[in-house]
């Protein structure tokens, strides 16, 4: 019967539960705006540094995103959405090496201000 409650308790272990970034700082960015959707050229690129991690956006308006190693215009067709008035966590694919821009554009003519956190 001991065998059977230890078994039950190391079901739910600390080590499986946990699901924390370890490290890093909180660097705030100044916010920036999404422009307006009506022409790709008005996509924000925000180059994040080096050791950034994890992006933490808040945008006032809904924006379309990428991230890739250049200031690439984002589009309706090829990019992701984050919604407005959320707190989104984003994992930066460092995989594309060094440089790594995040670049977002409102998903309409409404522009807004998008606030950023590098971990």
């Amino acid at each position: 019967e001991i065998e059977l409650n230890m078994a039950k308790l190391h079901k739910r272990s600390v080590q499986e539960s946990l699901n924390a970034t370890v490290g890093g700082e909180w660097t705030v960015n100044s916010a920036g705006t999404a422009g307006s959707s009506a022409d790709v050229a008005n996509t924000t690129h925000l180059a994040l540094a080096t050791m950034t991690s994890t992006l933490g956006v808040y945008s006032a308006v809904e924006i379309y995103f990428n991230f890739s190693t250049t200031t690439t215009d984002v589009t309706a067709a090829n990019d992701l959405v984050i919604p407005k008035n959320t707190l989104t966590f984003l994992t930066v694919p460092r995989g594309l090496g060094n440089t790594v821009y995040f670049n977002y554009n409102s998903t309409s003519t409404t522009t807004g201000a998008v606030k950023t956190v590098e971990v």
